[in-house]
């Protein structure tokens, strides 16, 4: 070991397997919290808050390793007792603070009306990061202590996180994710266990252990960390009604579902007005409902059927009705079936092969279990094929074709209009994804796809424009507006997409279907201005003059110009549901004030106030210890040049943090269209970029003195891995997308190990320089990395929703680049690194 480091930095005590065993737990611990704090935050708020829950990780950490360079001094007199006094507040925290941060009252949705409720989302923020500060710290101290031998210890950590990463999904089977989090602060003090008994003695240890796992059970039951669902979240409103019970709750990776009744449940979206009033339905009602959740927000209703079809004739009263009476499909397919809402819209028009794919098993196995019955044995008629499968996968596995395929509100109804999905990955409305459902159509076949309207348009005239894209690629047609037939309510609209062009006839019966039911014809080829905006009125035509100006020669021009970001989504970049432009934003504001707000997609706001509030706290992180720098010269007497490295350390740190966290938020979306859950990728990819990271930690050391160019080489790789993925993804993923879902699993730990090996090099070779040529700045050099990765975590997101994934792929190995030059800075005076 460096002597430098030695004199300012003594090695615990305790024995190197001790050490070792406890990195590895306490990173398994705070890996598997950090992934069951994204279910929770998907029960309390929404999915896509992952990127904050990685946000908070790093800046936890980053903090532990500045706090560490302030600190040091007085540390390291006696490391042991810092280590198991880190360890039970890590174990205590991992237990209250998920429980704790629940009392901020924290309301996302307020964050453009209320200034104070940035403040409280900061309090928030850091009572949830609690947990990553102390094991931060731990792994800073056991980091620092290591030098040369570093990368071992940094192979431990990140093994550990690997682990911890994978035996989440199975955990999840147990029970809800709130009640594993005991189970995690266990494992740290089993992991404390030698360094506990080697100060204490059995006995004492023993006793203290014990403890300490009485006081975590107490704070259990004092603080519980019971999810407290936001109230605009669907459960609780159906909660809110008159005798609504919880029926039926079943939790598992794929998230929590849970069933509510209740005597006034009655929900039929974009329902006709004149359903009521018309002869023919009075008197068929609505029959009794149950509605089912995902995550609190809700998945549709289920509907009583007896198998008598008259039960079902408020069904053909909504605009998801169009296509049987445009045309007579007698194959239907219906993506995301859900509790059978178009599965039962499909047998009341007498349809006898209907097919409904569902992603969610636990959703299915309510409907073919305790609600069989209620449902008429849906999924187990003679007419009904249910599939569990992912969507995409299951259009790739089948040949078809289909005389309709179904795909309607897939989002909840207040998640939509608050713009809660903006930040979300919808795989089923691209371009990519249109194209694969034109494919398996028949020569008559339509593609039916029903989204919540809004106000200015901005779903509605996104899905023409991404029909129209689709069409375009095929190249079959020269008139795609004729193959467009488009439709609204005063809730829904539908739109229909069809392989053949709309003839005459077609075009009359969607009319006398709309007049008949009150629903205005928002756009088909030749549809003349006042047959627009009849029913359902408005001050303008606005979704025929934008669907009429998408389906025109400046169509393009169209899409550039429109208020809202309206182009089509694509593969690259998924986010169907984000709208919000900034270059338009001034405008928006300028015209409107304060009433432009509702049109901000919130969850676009939150990855803003996120971003914010990380740059301003990792910058303080890595600003505060320069106040200090005078300490450089002092920890290693034949250091020169410490000040003139703080440049070359944070340099080198910052793009390495920065350009590692944009590839893994990158990869994070990529792997969701293969594995078809966000828990599945978040898992799979998490766990293999640190166990290969860790294994390439472990190579660096005979690397380093092998190579003098050896990041030279990495970089190569992890270039040559995003030019693959950027080029060659699409034909790989709808190959392997057909593999049972284990062997998806196996080749997403493959692709993601492969760059993450080389991404393993980075850090650990920097470290161990910096620990020869300035011992004192290597904790500085943690908190830089930390902190810069804080950042990369918001700000990847951001890029991958703006510009695309691959293209934040291209700006991480730039930083790359950056990385591998500014290296050089860091070795010691007269040495090559």
């Amino acid at each position: 070991m460096n002597p430098a480091l030695e004199d300012s930095m003594p090695i615990p005590e305790s024995p190197k397997k001790a050490l070792y065993l406890l990195v590895f737990f306490t990173s398994f611990s705070v890996l598997a919290y950090e992934i069951l704090l994204m279910r929770l935050l998907s029960i309390v708020w929404w999915h896509h808050f992952a990127y904050m829950v990685i946000s908070l990780a790093l800046l936890g950490f980053g903090a532990a390793g500045s706090f560490l360079f302030l600190c040091f001094d007085r540390l390291k007199s006696n490391l042991d007792s810092w280590l198991l006094l880190l360890s039970l507040l890590t174990a205590l925290s991992l237990t209250l603070s998920f429980g704790l941060s629940q009392k901020t009252d924290l309301d996302p949705l307020q964050l453009v009306w209320r200034g104070r409720e940035w403040v409280t989302m900061l309090l928030t923020y850091l009572v949830m990061g609690l947990p990553f500060l102390f094991a931060g710290g731990i792994v800073g101290i056991l980091l620092t202590v290591a030098g040369e031998k570093a990368h071992r210890m940094y192979a431990a950590d990140l093994l550990g996180a690997g682990c911890g990463a994978l035996a989440v999904v199975p955990a999840l089977y147990l029970g809800p994710p709130w009640t594993l989090l005991p189970f995690l602060s266990g494992l740290v003090l089993v992991g404390a266990v030698g360094v506990c008994l080697r100060n204490f003695g059995v006995l004492k240890g023993s006793a203290l252990l014990f403890m300490a796992a009485c006081l975590i059970a107490a704070g259990y039951r004092v603080l519980p960390p019971t999810p407290q669902i936001h109230h605009t979240k669907g459960l609780a409103a159906a909660l809110a009604l008159p005798d609504a019970e919880l029926e039926a709750e079943r939790v598992g990776p794929q998230g929590m579902v849970q069933v509510v009744g209740s005597s006034t449940i009655r929900e039929v979206p974009g329902l006709s007005l004149s359903f009521t009033l018309d002869d023919e339905s009075r008197g068929s009602g609505i029959p009794p409902q149950k509605e089912i959740f995902l995550d609190a927000e809700s998945l549709g209703p289920m509907t009583r059927f007896t198998g008598d079809r008259w039960e079902l004739q408020h069904l053909d009263y909504t605009t998801m009705a169009l296509p049987y009476h445009v045309r007579h499909p007698r194959r239907v397919l219906v993506l995301g079936s859900g509790g059978g809402r178009d599965v039962l819209l499909a047998l009341g028009q007498g349809v006898s092969d209907i097919t409904a794919v569902e992603a969610n098993h636990q959703v299915s196995a309510l409907l073919k279990g305790p609600y069989a019955s209620f449902t008429g044995h849906l999924y187990s008629r003679e007419e009904v094929d249910l599939r569990i499968r992912e969507a995409r996968q299951f259009m790739h596995s089948t040949s078809g074709p289909f005389d309709l395929i179904h795909l309607s509100l897939l989002d909840s109804f207040g998640s939509s209009a608050g713009g809660l999905a903006s930040t979300e990955e919808n795989y089923l409305h691209t371009v990519e994804a249109f194209g694969l459902y034109l494919s398996k159509l028949s020569d008559s076949g339509m593609l039916a796809v029903t989204r919540w309207l809004k106000l200015p348009p901005r779903d509605s005239l996104k899905v023409v424009a991404t029909a129209l894209e689709s069409l375009g690629r095929t190249g079959k047609t020269s008139t795609p507006e004729r193959h467009v037939l488009f439709i609204r309510s005063w809730k829904t609209s539908t739109l229909l997409l069809s392989k053949r062009p709309f003839s005459a006839e077609d075009i009359s019966s969607a009319i006398r279907f709309c007049d008949a039911r009150s629903f205005d014809l928002a756009y088909y080829a030749g549809m003349k201005p006042e047959r627009a905006n009849r029913y359902d009125i408005l001050e303008e035509p606005y979704y025929f003059l934008g669907a009429s100006a998408l389906c025109s020669q400046q169509g393009r021009a169209f899409v550039e110009d429109y208020v809202f970001n309206i182009a089509p989504s694509t593969d690259d970049r998924p986010y169907f549901s984000h709208f919000l432009r900034l270059d338009k934003a001034r405008g928006l504001f300028e015209h409107l004030g304060r009433a432009w707000l509702p049109l901000i997609e919130a969850g676009y706001v939150f990855i803003v106030a996120t971003l914010a509030q990380a740059v301003v706290a990792s910058g303080a992180f890595i600003l505060l210890p320069l106040l200090f720098l005078r300490r450089i010269g002092r920890a290693g007497s034949r250091e020169r040049r410490g000040q003139e490295k703080v440049l070359g350390t944070l340099l080198y740190f910052a793009c390495v943090g920065l350009a590692f966290m944009l590839i893994e938020m990158a990869l994070l979306p990529k792997f969701t269209l293969l594995l078809a859950h966000p828990i599945y990728s978040a898992v799979s990819v998490l766990s293999s970029i640190l166990v290969f990271a860790g294994l390439g930690s472990l190579c660096v050391g005979k690397v380093q003195a092998s190579w003098s160019r050896f990041l030279w080489v990495a970089l190569f790789g992890i270039t040559l891995w995003v030019g693959f993925m950027s080029l060659g993804r699409k034909e790989l993923f709808a190959q392997i997308i057909l593999w049972p879902l284990w062997a998806r699993f196996a080749v997403t730990v493959g692709l993601s190990g492969f760059l993450a090996f080389f991404l393993g090099w980075f850090f650990p070779a920097g470290l161990r320089v910096t620990a020869l040529s300035s011992p004192a700045l290597v904790p500085w050099a943690w908190a830089v990395n930390g902190c810069a990765s804080v950042v990369g975590a918001v700000l990847g997101k951001m890029l991958s929703i703006s510009f695309g994934h691959s293209c934040t792929m291209i700006v991480a190995c730039v930083l790359y680049l950056a990385a591998a030059v500014f290296y050089g800075s860091l070795a010691p005076a007269g040495r090559r690194p």
